[in-house]
């Protein structure tokens, strides 16, 4: 009698961080410098199917490493970082030797409970990427505002687990992002996946967008031709339990009255 076969044993997940590419960017309107490429990925069985991507330069890690030395000392301890140079910061040897110290800075970083969950390593991952997007939405090109938004939120999503504050309002501006797109097909699979994740959230602060996304999803199922009628009991049963339901700000204006946008 055969012997039956052995069931796959299941591969968790495993964060990677690397720089991957370093570029010299030498424009009119900005000073030369070496654009450095972030990548995160998760790869389990499979490699990961959506890796994020960001550039950042010199000055951005180093903004990174005086914030965590100054805010975690003793975590930072024995970490060195690339000298800066009078000359010679185009060359290849240099820039071969910065990438790998600034690999080395990152993959600490997210190492650590403490630094993963710092606002210097928060800022260093999304800064430039949420500065860019609130230009696009101030001029209401949210076309162009939805891929960097996704890009962050993806980012974030493999350095924390999946209800973790930052990653909750990034989705919750993906989310708002999106639905103000008419042509962002995947508005809908977003704010089902960001529903999906607020029903095990507890947390008080992430509860304050709660109901600003329901009556987003509301307009959203409704305008899709879905039924919006579990949604606005949802929002009735929150309303007789003395939640402020009515006159809500818009997803989009709540993120943005709180500086999360």
């Amino acid at each position: 009698m055969d012997e039956p076969e052995a069931e796959p044993v299941a591969v968790a997940p495993t964060l990677k961080i690397e720089v991957v590419h370093a570029r010299t960017v030498d424009q009119e309107n900005e000073k030369k410098h070496v654009a450095y490429t972030v990548m995160l990925r998760k790869d389990g069985a499979t490699p990961d199917p959506h890796p994020a991507v960001i550039e950042r330069r010199y000055s951005d890690f180093l903004e990174l490493y005086e914030s965590l030395r100054r805010d975690h000392a003793g975590l930072m301890a024995g970490v060195a970082f690339p000298k800066k140079v009078l000359l010679g910061n185009f060359e290849p040897g240099l820039i071969s030797e910065r990438s790998a110290g600034f690999e080395g800075l990152l993959c600490r970083a997210a190492a650590q409970d403490r630094l993963r969950n710092s606002r210097g390593l928060s800022r260093f991952l999304q800064r430039r990427e949420l500065e860019e997007a609130r230009a696009w939405l101030e001029a209401r090109r949210y076309d162009q505002a939805v891929p960097l938004l996704e890009n962050t939120f993806r980012l974030l999503n493999k350095l924390h687990t999946d209800r973790h504050p930052e990653v909750m309002v990034a989705l919750c501006r993906l989310v708002a992002c999106c639905s103000e797109d008419p042509l962002a097909a995947r508005a809908e699979g977003f704010a089902e996946l960001a529903l999906r994740r607020y029903d095990a959230v507890s947390d008080v602060d992430l509860l304050r967008f709660y109901v600003p996304l329901l009556q987003l999803c509301a307009r959203l199922w409704w305008r899709l031709g879905k039924d919006k009628r579990p949604l606005e009991a949802r929002l009735g049963e929150l309303r007789r339990r003395g939640v402020g339901v009515d006159g809500c700000l818009p997803l989009l204006d709540a993120l943005a009255r709180e500086g999360l946008l």
